[in-house]
Parts: C-alpha cells; sequence; structure tokens
C-alpha cells in the first residue's frame, strides 16, 4: 500500500489552502458556492480522502460553508438517488421525541423518526430539530418513519421557515448554525425506499463523522501553528519563551497527537470507500474520537501557551475553541464514541472466538 497522497491529491489541498487562506470563503454565500462548484469540491470523481484534505483546509480556516452538510450529510442519499450535489443541502433527521444522533437512529431494535411521517400524496407531516444550516440550505433531505423503516425524501428548502437554534451545542458556534423547521404540508420527492433507507445512513454517518475528523485536525494544526509562532516570538528575559520546557514539552507532545489524528483521519477516509462496513466503523470512530481530542487539547494549550492575552476576546483562538468544541458534540462525544469503538471491537473478538467460525 502506498501511503503517500498523490500529486493531484496535493494540489487539491494546496489549492484549497490558497484559496481560503485570503478569507474570500467568509464572503457572499452565494459567489463562494459559485466558487466552490468551479473548484470542483463537489465533483463526483473525488473520493472521501479528497474530500477529508478539503476538510481539513475547511477547519484550518474555520469555514462556514455549509459544504460539509453538503456533501457529507445530504450527500450519499442525493447520489444514492442519481442526482448530484450541486446546492447547499443538508439532512434532517432529529426529532424531539425521537432518536437524537444519527447512531441513535440506526441502531438495532431502535425506531426510526416517529414523529415525522409521509402521506400518499408525498406531503410530510411533522418537524425536525437541531437541522445544521437549514438556513442556507437549497435541498433538505427528510429521514421519515415508513411501515418498512427509515426512507429518505426530498424537499425544497426554499418554502421553510427555520426557527435558529441558540441552546446548547448547536448555539456554540455561530458558523455552524442550527434550527428546528417545521415540514407540516411540505411537498417531498422520494430518494431512498425504506428498505435501503439505514444502509444509506450508515454511510452518511462514516462519510459525515470522517470529514468532520478531518476538519478537527485542521481546527488542531491552526492552533498549534499559532501557538508554535507566538512561542518563538514571545521573548522573556532576554530569551523566547519557547525555549523553557514548561512551554516547549507541551507543544511537542501536542505536534504529535495533532499527527495521530492525522494518521487516523486520512485511515479512516481510505476505509470509508476500501472496506466499508464494521472496518471502516471502527476506523471512523477512531479518526473521530483521535481528532476531536486533539482539536480541543490543541486549541487549549495554545490558549495557556499565550498567557494572559490568550484569555482575552479579543484573541481569535477563541473562534477556533468553540468550532472544536462544536466538532466534539457532534452525533454524540468522546465517550460515547469510545463505547461504540469498544462494543464493536469485543463483538469482533467474541465472534471469532465463537464455534463454527
Amino acid at each position: 500500500m502506498d501511503f503517500a497522497l498523490t500529486g493531484e491529491q496535493e494540489a487539491l489541498r494546496d489549492t484549497a489552502a490558497k484559496y481560503l487562506a485570503d478569507g474570500r470563503a467568509a464572503g457572499d454565500t452565494d459567489r463562494t458556492w459559485a466558487d466552490v462548484i468551479g473548484l470542483g469540491w463537489l465533483d463526483p470523481e473525488l473520493g472521501t480522502v479528497e474530500l477529508a484534505l478539503l476538510a481539513e483546509q475547511l477547519g484550518h480556516a474555520r469555514s462556514p460553508l455549509p459544504w460539509w452538510s453538503t456533501v457529507g450529510l445530504a450527500g450519499p442519499a442525493l447520489r444514492a438517488a442519481g442526482r448530484e450535489p450541486r446546492r447547499p443541502a443538508t439532512l434532517a433527521w432529529a426529532e424531539e421525541s425521537g432518536p437524537g444522533t444519527l447512531a441513535a437512529l440506526l441502531a438495532p431494535n431502535r425506531p426510526g423518526p416517529v414523529g415525522c411521517t409521509v402521506a400518499a400524496d408525498g406531503t410530510l407531516r411533522g418537524r425536525k430539530v437541531a437541522v445544521p444550516h437549514a438556513a442556507e440550505a437549497a435541498d433538505l433531505v427528510v429521514a421519515v418513519a415508513g411501515p418498512d423503516g427509515v426512507a429518505l425524501r426530498l424537499v425544497d428548502a426554499s418554502a421553510l421557515r427555520p426557527a435558529p437554534t441558540d441552546a446548547g451545542p448547536a448555539g456554540l458556534e455561530p458558523t455552524r448554525p442550527a434550527a428546528t423547521v417545521d415540514l407540516s404540508g411540505l411537498a417531498s420527492t422520494p430518494l431512498v425506499a425504506a428498505d435501503a433507507g439505514r444502509d444509506v445512513l450508515a454511510a452518511t454517518r462514516r462519510r459525515t463523522l470522517t470529514l468532520l475528523a478531518a476538519e478537527a485536525v485542521g481546527v488542531a494544526a491552526r492552533a498549534l501553528s499559532w501557538a508554535v509562532g507566538y512561542a518563538g516570538a514571545r521573548t522573556q528575559f532576554g530569551r523566547p519563551i519557547g525555549a523553557n520546557q514548561a512551554v516547549a514539552h507541551p507543544l511537542a507532545d501536542l505536534y504529535g497527537q495533532v499527527e495521530t489524528a492525522r494518521s487516523l483521519a486520512y485511515r479512516a477516509a481510505w476505509s470509508v470507500d476500501a472496506e466499508p462496513g464494521p472496518v471502516a466503523d471502527r476506523a471512523v470512530a477512531a479518526a473521530a474520537v483521535a481528532g476531536r481530542e486533539a482539536a480541543t487539547t490543541a486549541c487549549e494549550t495554545a490558549i495557556q501557551t499565550y498567557g494572559g492575552s490568550g484569555f482575552t476576546w479579543d484573541q481569535p483562538l477563541h473562534h477556533w475553541y468553540r468550532r472544536a468544541w462544536w466538532l466534539a458534540t457532534f452525533d454524540g462525544t468522546v465517550a460515547d464514541l469510545r463505547t461504540e469503538l469498544a462494543a464493536s471491537l469485543l463483538d469482533d473478538a467474541s465472534g471469532q472466538d465463537a464455534p463454527g467460525r
């Protein structure tokens, strides 16, 4: 196996970094989305490794684009129906009285959405909560309850009137807005039938968590870069503060943590395409845990490195710290992912040891 990136992958990564560095991605949404299409970030030939490279750069820049919700949350369902995601899109699955996470929705013997249903004419009834980028989406993929399981349907999001969610993790990071949407009376078209809905949602979760793990690496790398730069430039008693072991050693440890998280994110991205199923699920869970912990630790270490100035609201690190904590809570906590990973490993070991296998 060749563990190195190809020349095309490096070019894609470097072009994204250059585009995001000048701040254009934080400007007019319509113009920026046209740039996203022109740069090829929605091209169907991009694999999960290429998407992870883009996600890492978007995390490094703390981009507010709904790109991740389009290619991660909505993309698998749209492509399963033969549609290419070209407009901003997202997925609505959580309900106040039903599973709040994709993990819970996919759990064996758990009910699917319990409040959102579809009539014979395609009209929806019910509402969804904590829908990421609902106000910016042009297409909304909706998970609905059916007699045979979870079906996925498409709604024109221009008809929505999202109610922004400001409480909890959804209100933590303003560049990752979430909203409650009332779907009652809205027309919908079928994307994925109920007999295939769970498989598509499982693929959706794998891709989304992988992209967010790579994004967390970008956040961590940005915080580490700032901390190292400050430690080398800030002087006390005639020498850089980075010459002190109390400053240098945590940064050295952090470098190892960030590189480990990056390797696991790339491994997960490759696994999602090359070996989907339980093996990929374990790789994704490990990458998500490592990326989230690296991002929060990097921001906290950088704030400590900056000293008193690191605790002021004028310090940009706080914005990346918010993104790190948003990442740390999406679709479950680090503890939840560790539990999921441990259960998968133990189940696999039990199955291998079972008679007749």
